[in-house]
């Protein structure tokens, strides 16, 4: 061969004597190096450049395929695009996770609603990016790609970093890969860099908003909101009161459990079991109530079914429409139990007290989320008990 020959970026010359030509190029955070079975001619290994970058723009454009181009490829194998009995497609083993999952559900073990976030996570983002790997073929360049695609939360990604987190897991115990891809990776570090930052904040609405909310409902979707926003309960807790919980006597509701996908379950916390002090608005709902659903063990229906409402998304439906109707600026549904919290803090209520009514442990999240309704007083913004 003519030793005078350039090769391109990405062409290599390999092997005794420079006989072997070697193409090279980057494919999902792998760095892929094929051999062509070509003689190193001028010619070929100017067709071996313009294949890589025929190969380049299909990557770029999303529509390579490995196999296509290099069917007999010990790395098509690995990185699943050949199934082999010892080389186990991720897509199968996120299935069968999700399986179990179902199975712990059946069996006791795992609440319906943690099954929903976990089948949203698997379906949703995990068997998109994941299903066509072979489990062997995960690296941590390929981890660091999905978690930047996600382009989500801290919370989110270690959110979808259990399921697979556990497949990897299980495929060491079962020899399938020698070690976790993930327990080489810094995740915490990670997080940081590839994450964004939650977009979560407390956005109340005023007090015209919630009459006008209010005013534009009618029949039980009115008792149920001007109920949400006096009583701060979350939607879950909302859809799972019933009459036995309300003592109108003393004027409390007992708070001990919610409801998530037509199924009941304790509260979010342990916390979150209370006695809801009923404020007269909240009162007057459920007074309001009783027509409807006096005979039945659920407070609260969706007058569309005449059933107790199934899950949150129904409720959300209800008060999307309802504020459609309205020239209130749109925000979601638990920004009643929000409105709640921030009213109880402008108007000065102890907030050791409010925390108890929202069903938490302490005041961590109140001052976290509605520290600034906390009014101010007197001697520069505190007054002083004692004296000094």
């Amino acid at each position: 061969m003519d030793r005078a020959i350039l090769t391109p970026q990405g062409v290599e010359l390999i092997g005794k004597n420079n006989k072997t030509i070697r193409i090279v190029f980057m494919y999902k955070g792998m760095r892929c190096r094929e051999t062509m079975k070509l003689e190193p001619s001028k010619a070929n290994i100017k067709y071996c450049a313009n294949l890589r970058a025929e190969i380049l723009n299909k990557i770029a454009r999303n529509e390579f395929n490995y196999g296509d181009y290099f069917p007999e490829s010990k790395l098509a194998t690995r990185i699943g695009l050949v199934k082999q009995d010892n080389n186990v497609l991720c897509e199968e083993l996120l299935n069968k996770q999700l399986q179990n999952y179902e199975m712990m559900v059946k069996n006791g073990y795992m609440s319906p609603s943690t099954l929903f976030g976990y089948r949203k996570i698997i379906t949703g983002q995990l068997l998109p990016f994941f299903a066509k790997y072979t489990i062997s073929a995960i690296t941590v360049p390929i981890i660091k790609e999905w978690i930047s695609s996600l382009n989500a939360t801290p919370k989110t990604i270690r959110n979808c970093l259990t399921p697979l987190h556990t497949i990897f897991k299980d495929a060491v115990v079962d020899g399938l890969i020698k070690e976790n891809p993930i327990a080489k990776l810094d995740i915490n570090k990670f997080i940081q860099i590839a994450s964004v930052k939650s977009e979560f904040d407390a956005e109340p609405f005023n007090d015209d908003e919630k009459q006008e909310i209010i005013g534009a409902a009618t029949g039980q979707i009115k008792n149920l909101f001007q109920f949400g926003f006096w009583s701060g309960l979350r939607t879950s807790e909302l859809i799972a009161l019933k009459w036995a919980d309300i003592d109108f006597k003393r004027g409390i509701a007992n708070i001990s459990r919610a409801k998530v996908c037509n199924v009941e379950k304790g509260t979010k916390t342990k916390s979150g079991v209370r006695d809801l002090i009923l404020l007269p608005k909240a009162l007057d709902a459920l007074k309001n109530q009783l027509s409807y659903t006096k005979d039945s063990d659920y407070v609260f229906h969706n007058p569309n079914t005449s059933q107790a409402w199934a899950n949150s998304n129904k409720v959300s439906d209800a008060w999307r429409k309802l504020l459609a109707t309205t020239k209130v600026r749109y925000r979601n549904c638990y920004q009643m139990r929000h409105t709640f919290a921030s009213t109880l803090l402008s108007n000065g209520e102890n907030a050791w007290w409010v925390a108890t009514q929202m069903g938490h442990v302490d005041v961590e999240m109140i001052f976290k989320h509605y520290g600034r309704w906390i009014p101010k007083k007197d001697d520069n913004g505190y007054k002083f008990v004692g004296k000094y």
